[in-house]
């Protein structure tokens, strides 16, 4: 039980991959581990590029929910903050209106009689810190508060003229006379005597401010006001202080009737998401536009942790399926080695055997050749006999010597034929070499020319002169030929005819045809017959293995083979190879 699972085990370490020597022609693939590389990348590849483009959709996808969230709340705390400045001001609107209307303009031309209204407001509202009452050609002609401006004429300022031709008027933060920011609210009216007069307002700037900034969200979150020039109103810790006098960093958001968020780029290349919202005090337009500023850098920590967690779910999948991809291409090269051992071994047993069964055919031809001088010698041997027992007197030398000299010459011939099977045979080993196509199927026909007499079969080569010497493995070359000549004569009846041509063919090949009278391969069988251990033939008349030794030879030699048959009609075998299978003319 141990050995099986140390077995197992190994089967997921790489190993030498190395096929034994003379035994890498049997195998799959030269470079196993070229292939066990390409398989581990290829598999990475297809699982980490959709799991990586998964990774980064939902990044994105965080990413923009994330943003239109933070826009959501910049835009929804914005809108809030809109409702209670745009309140708070219209409070002190309301407030200016029904005192002119109620309190009415011989009462407001007293001092005490305005200092009781002042003292009211601060009371009721907060946030008004003086109260003037200003006739229709500017000058101030009561006042209570800190500064004094009894007697100023506002004749030429803006906010005078624009109460004057609207009836009503908010200023922006500003200084003025007194030096200090300060925001004026002022409303027109008019005596019962017809006389003009304007009712102003000072507002701190202090309660503003905390209006404002009670909207703050975060530490990251910068909200403020500033004017239609960009001016801040109140205070920005992006921008400064709220005195009118320190330019936003931004440009002025475009005219809208409700409350925007986006996001923009300041003037210092700075990311912000920006909600922004222009107010009115009632019917009354303002100077102001409500800024929410919100870094687009800093994240919650819901979106911190979800995108943390993401990356780690990523990175631990990547480990994971590298992991399973290394131990899976690992375990099938090793199985596929093994498999393609076995399987060289089986191809290069059966390569031998076909081998050893084809000296044997030849060997059955050549015992044909020797019988012809051994009748011979047997003959003469005998009639030398008989002369020695018959006669008293011993034989003339001269004719004895005719005898003998019979003798040796069947003994040489019989020598000449053991020679040319044995040379034959050792044609087997593997050796590159020069030489003419033509020289070895005249020795591998030498050995069927008996059969070929005997069933009446008419053999036929054509050698073209234009072909050239090649450079290839006499031995599997010749074994190539044996087996389709052996298949040949298989195919045929007696009174058949094989047909070989040899020629050249451009650029650096030489084309073989071999062509038979046989009985035909079926159509259906054609792109299977070099399939190892297929055979139509009965199952004691062949391994099916011929053809595929063949096709693996002629793999070896860097050639190519194909068929054509027609049943009935025959079968012609085209094998071209090259003329130097050790270059690169193959390609």
């Amino acid at each position: 039980m141990m050995i099986k699972n140390r077995s197992t085990r190994s089967f997921f370490v790489p190993r030498r991959w190395v096929p034994r020597p003379g035994m890498a022609s049997y195998f799959t693939f030269g470079n196993y581990r070229r292939v066990w590389m390409t398989l581990i990348v290829s598999l990475s590849i297809t699982c980490l590029v959709p799991l990586s483009i998964i990774t980064v959709i939902h990044q994105r996808n965080v990413d923009t929910a994330m943003n239109v969230e933070l826009l959501l709340r910049a835009e929804r705390s914005a809108s809030n903050a809109r409702r209670t400045v745009g309140n708070f001001l219209q409070e002190r609107m309301d407030a200016l209106r029904f005192i002119v209307n109620e309190v009415g303009y011989e009462k407001l031309n007293h001092t005490e009689q305005l200092k009781n209204v002042l003292r009211n407001l601060k009371v009721g509202f907060g946030g008004i810190s003086d109260l003037g009452m200003i006739h229709d050609d500017g000058t101030q002609v009561a006042y209570v508060g800190e500064f004094n401006l009894m007697g100023r004429n506002y004749r030429n300022e803006k906010w005078f003229k624009e109460c004057m031709d609207k009836g009503q008027y908010i200023s922006d933060v500003f200084k003025g006379f007194r030096g200090v920011p300060h925001i004026i609210l002022s409303v027109k009216s008019e005596s019962p005597k017809g006389e003009v007069f304007i009712l102003r307002a000072t507002l701190d700037t202090a309660k503003l401010i905390e209006t404002v900034s009670s909207y703050k969200s975060s530490e990251y979150a910068d909200i403020f006001l500033i004017n239609l020039e960009g001016f801040c109103q109140t205070p920005s810790f992006n921008y400064g202080e709220g005195d009118g006098l320190h330019k936003a960093g931004f440009s002025v958001p475009p005219p809208a009737s409700r409350t925007h968020a986006l996001e923009i780029k300041d003037f210092k290349g700075e990311r912000f998401i920006m909600a922004y919202a222009y107010i009115n005090a009632g019917e009354t337009e303002t100077p102001f536009i409500l800024i929410n500023l919100k870094r687009d850098a800093p994240m919650g920590t819901v979106w911190d942790t979800s995108k943390t967690q993401a990356i780690r779910i990523f990175f631990v999948s990547v480990f994971v399926i590298l992991l399973i991809v290394y131990l899976t291409s690992t375990y099938m090269i090793n199985r596929l080695f093994m498999s393609d051992s076995i399987k060289a071994g089986t191809l290069r047993a059966a390569e031998h055997k076909s081998q050893l069964a084809s000296i044997g055919q030849l060997a059955a031809g050549v015992a044909h050749e020797i019988n012809n001088p051994l009748a011979v010698i047997n003959e003469e041997a005998g009639y030398l006999m008989d002369l020695i027992e018959m006669d008293d007197a011993p034989p003339e030398k001269t004719e004895l010597s005719e005898h003998i000299r019979s003798i040796l010459d069947s003994v040489d011939r019989c020598g000449t034929i053991t020679r040319q099977l044995l040379f034959f045979a050792r044609q087997f080993d593997v050796k590159i070499m020069n030489f003419h196509p033509a020289d070895i199927l005249s020795d591998v026909l030498k050995f069927y020319h008996k059969e070929a007499e005997y069933r009446n079969i008419r053999l036929t080569v054509d050698v073209s002169p234009r072909t050239p010497v090649i450079v290839s493995d006499k031995g599997k070359f010749q074994q190539v030929f044996i087996n389709l000549i052996n298949n040949a004569f298989q195919a045929m009846e007696n009174n058949g005819a094989l047909s070989i041509a040899i020629g050249p063919m451009e650029p650096d090949f030489v084309t073989i045809t071999v062509s038979d009278t046989g009985c035909g391969i079926p159509s259906e069988n054609l792109s299977r017959i070099f399939d190892p251990f297929f055979t139509t033939k009965g199952d004691s008349e062949g391994t099916g293995l011929g053809l595929s030794i063949t096709y693996g030879l002629m793999q070896k030699l860097k050639g190519k083979i194909d068929v054509n048959s027609k049943v009935g009609k025959g079968t012609t075998f085209t094998l071209i190879f090259p003329l130097d299978m050790q270059g690169d003319s193959t390609s």
